[in-house]
């Protein structure tokens, strides 16, 4: 099972940043990482229970943003979404344990 894929995040709103947090196995979770319009960042996710939560900017409904998840390769992302954020992580899957996988998630820009 493929258990570990890069996920590249890119704001794409003209005005605001968005803030990405990156929930570790246990409960635990590594600083906020702020990124600023036009540019993208990289997150390691090293398991089925590691996560992303990709924060909404302030005062903005996420049901009103644009959201796009890819992958690569046939792999199974999970989204969920709250009024202020989304949160997506690896579904337990039949690919080889050692296939490279790559996520790139778009927020904001189209109907912006």
């Amino acid at each position: 099972m493929a258990e570990q894929a890069d996920v590249y995040v890119k704001n794409e709103f003209t005005d605001n940043t968005i803030d990405v947090i990156r929930n570790l196995a246990g409960g635990g979770s590594d600083p906020a990482v702020t990124i600023d319009s036009g540019e993208q960042e990289q997150f390691y996710l090293g398991g089925t229970d590691v996560s992303l939560t990709v924060k909404a900017p302030t005062g903005m409904d996420t049901k009103e943003c644009y959201f796009n998840v890819q992958s690569d390769v046939d792999l199974d992302v999970s989204c969920s979404r709250t009024d202020s954020n989304w949160r997506l992580k690896i579904v337990p899957n039949s690919l080889p344990p050692d296939t490279p996988t790559t996520v790139n998630v778009n927020l904001g820009g189209v109907g912006e």
